[in-house]
Order: C-alpha cells, then sequence, then structure tokens
C-alpha cells in the first residue's frame, strides 16, 4: 500500500491543473444551469399559459437563498453524475488529462463523487488547491493525478512486482 501512496505522491497534477480543473467545471456546470433553468422556464410556460418573458420574470425574482441553494445542489448533481459516468473525471479533467483517485489504490465509490462535491460548499474551498491538497481532496482521502504518468507508473509497479516470479 505505501508504494501505492508513493505512485500517487510522484504523480500528483500541479497546481495550476487543478485551478484550471476548477475554472473549466465551474464554466461548464454554469452553462449547463442556464439551460436547465431555461428548460424549465420554458416547460412551465407551455404547461401554465404564461409568456415566457413572464416566467423568466418570476424566476429572475427567485429568493437568492432558495436560488443559492438550488444552484448548489444541481452542481452537486450534475458534477457527482459526470465523474462516476466517466469514473473520476469532470469535464475539467478530460481537457488537462487528470484523473481523481484513492491514495490507496481502492475504486471511487459514488460517495467519494457525493461527498467531494458537497465539499465544494465549503467557502473558498476553490482557492484550498492551491496548497499541498485541496480541502475536497483531504476529507475523501482522493488526490488528483496526471492520468497517463500515473498510469504508466502503475504498469511499471506491476512489471517489476512480477518480474520476481
Amino acid at each position: 500500500m505505501a508504494q501505492l501512496l508513493k505512485i500517487v505522491h510522484e504523480n500528483k497534477a500541479e497546481k495550476i491543473l487543478r485551478f484550471l480543473n476548477y475554472i473549466i467545471d465551474f464554466a461548464f456546470c454554469y452553462f449547463l444551469i442556464i439551460i436547465l433553468y431555461a428548460l424549465v422556464a420554458f416547460a412551465y410556460a407551455i404547461i401554465t399559459g404564461a409568456s415566457f418573458e413572464e416566467v423568466a420574470t418570476e424566476l429572475g425574482n427567485i429568493n437568492k437563498y432558495v436560488d443559492r441553494f438550488t444552484t448548489l445542489a444541481l452542481y452537486i448533481l450534475l458534477m457527482c453524475l459526470f465523474e462516476y459516468l466517466t469514473k473520476g473525471r469532470s469535464l475539467g479533467k478530460l481537457i488537462t488529462g487528470t484523473i481523481a483517485v484513492k491514495t490507496d489504490g481502492t475504486p471511487l465509490t459514488i460517495r467519494y463523487y457525493f461527498l467531494s462535491n458537497l465539499s465544494r460548499a465549503i467557502p473558498f474551498d476553490f482557492l484550498s488547491c492551491l496548497g499541498q491538497n485541496g480541502w475536497h481532496d483531504t476529507a475523501t482521502d482522493t488526490r488528483v493525478v496526471k492520468k497517463k504518468a500515473y498510469e504508466e507508473s502503475k504498469i511499471q509497479k506491476t512489471d517489476l512486482d512480477n518480474l520476481g516470479q
């Protein structure tokens, strides 16, 4: 197990990649949430017979706390689903060639995806990745690594382990 921890540590993604992941994921989710709100407004307008403009105005006047909670819930749901379907990779991670992994090498679970994205609700969590490890990574015992280098290191370790047999 200590060897795998070493592989994870040696292949950690640089801080700039982590920050780019955040920016890309934030923009992507924001875009999707706007589209979801527009679709809901359109469907509501059709069902009630109100004009789209009236519904859009009502949505624009929603309580700011309801708006923030709904947006956060949608963000957590979208990111959790996206990372689950791509096995630890958000859009930002796909673009930057990184992946989230458990420090002990065990597979990520739906619980990880949920807790990781929920912990992003902590104010200034996005700045924590500029430190040693992000708060959401510490809370879930994961790290973001460079995917290609990490997988090559795992193959080399397996090959070395099998060499003596």
